[in-house]
């Protein structure tokens, strides 16, 4: 053994037997390794870091944005304290912003470079401007860049002793028979990592699927009609997601935010895929569950996604609600369409309804859009057209500005 080594050794043995005999807690980082929870043992003992020991303690406290704002500046040095053991497993952690008036801001670390060509289940590369900083909202993900430069997401979701129901979701979707279905529209996970008492998962970055440009009817039809085979795929494996809104849906692309409006070329049919993320407050109840008995009576921040709160009757049943909070926010982005898709109108009157006894179950709100699409003229299916957002009462919002072409490398869809 080098010198070095047995140095380190003594140092850090002298440390515990000093902490132990004055009688000072120690936290003691629980890794697979012995050698490695030594190790990262002592880095926090030299860190003053109080370290997270639940996982609520990964995230927001309270929701008073003051409080917030130090609560997300002392959960940045958790992350940036895990740098040097995801840089171990092959994770290259953005780092923070050299300007520290931009403290909630991270920017990639300078080796490796983006990768020009990643195949699926990785985004496509667009060409586009030096990539801009990532703010950081979410305090539970972080963004890092594997060996090959592909980008991708980790994300802290469960207790090792306390597994949560996001990752019972997340393990289910990704059991090799249903990952390998072609309905699962839903974000890989590339794999799980442990550190002490918590579970990370690691997920190809996929940016919001959303916002760039519709160049025809028939994209925008086949976008929608995406997220409803999703939810009758999860419904048919009795799981609920109960968060469907435009952030939690992502598109195979990177591209800096304010490059992605107007953008064209990114919807070609061989080339994009839809994936649903963020299932932080999503159930997978048993196989053997029968979905009509069920019942809830979980608040679910309705009037965020278009449905008043005094609308749900309580207790209700979760998938009949998954399809009403789906239903409510995709008619915003589709039902503009209804003076080329007549047929758009009565659809989603017979689902956005989770009260409705008659409202269509997420297979048959499939089935039945499906019908719609297929039946789509030619002439219809090819249609550009100007508007963007619908909302209640038939108010229409026009797409402003000119549209953007844009430069994508080809990609690989192996």
């Amino acid at each position: 053994m080098s010198t070095i080594a047995i140095t380190g050794i003594v140092a850090i043995s002298s440390a515990f037997i000093f902490f132990t005999t004055k009688r000072t807690r120690i936290r003691v980082i629980k890794l697979d390794s012995r050698w490695e929870s030594l190790v990262w043992t002592w880095r926090l003992m030299r860190s003053n870091l109080k370290f997270p020991e639940t996982l609520k303690d990964w995230h927001y406290k309270t929701y008073d944005s003051d409080s917030m704002t130090l609560e997300l500046y002392s959960i940045k040095y958790f992350w940036l304290f895990l740098d040097p053991f995801f840089s171990s497993r092959g994770y290259r952690f953005y780092r923070e912003h050299p300007d520290p008036d931009r403290w909630n801001e991270i920017v990639p670390a300078p080796w490796p470079p983006q990768a020009k060509n990643a195949s699926y289940p990785y985004a496509r590369h667009v060409r586009s401007n030096e990539p801009v900083p990532r703010s950081i909202l979410y305090p539970r993900i972080w963004f890092a860049r594997d060996l090959q430069g592909r980008e991708v997401v980790i994300k802290v979701i469960s207790e090792v002793d306390k597994p949560t129901q996001e990752l019972k979701v997340f393990q289910r979707l990704n059991d090799k028979k249903l990952r390998d279905n072609p309905a699962n529209h839903t974000i890989y996970a590339l794999e799980y990592i442990k550190f002490d008492k918590f579970i990370f998962v690691v997920m190809p970055r996929w940016d919001c699927a959303c916002v760039a440009e519709f160049e025809s009817v028939s994209q925008l039809m086949s976008f929608a009609l995406i997220w409803l085979e999703t939810f009758a795929f999860l419904h048919s494996n009795k799981i609920v997601h109960l968060d469907f809104m435009a952030q939690n849906t992502a598109m195979n692309v990177i591209l800096q935010p304010l490059e992605y409006f107007r953008r064209t070329g990114l919807r070609d049919p061989n080339e994009v895929r839809y994936a649903l993320i963020d299932f932080g407050i999503s159930i997978a109840f048993p196989e053997d569950t029968v979905i009509e008995d069920l019942r809830m009576i979980r608040y679910n921040s309705w009037f965020i996604r278009n449905i008043p709160d005094d609308s749900v009757i309580y207790p209700y049943n979760p998938f009949k609600a998954d399809v009403a909070l789906l239903a409510s926010v995709l008619q915003t982005y589709v039902r503009h369409l209804e003076s080329l898709v007549p047929e758009l109108g009565p659809f989603f009157d017979s689902v956005v309804n989770m009260n409705d006894p008659n409202q269509l179950t997420a297979s048959q709100a499939f089935a039945r859009f499906k019908e719609i699409c297929d039946g789509l003229s030619p002439e219809i299916a090819g249609s550009s057209f100007d508007s963007w957002i619908w909302r209640r009462g038939g108010i229409i919002k026009k797409k402003n500005g000119k549209p953007i072409t844009v430069d994508v490398d080809e990609p690989s869809m192996d």
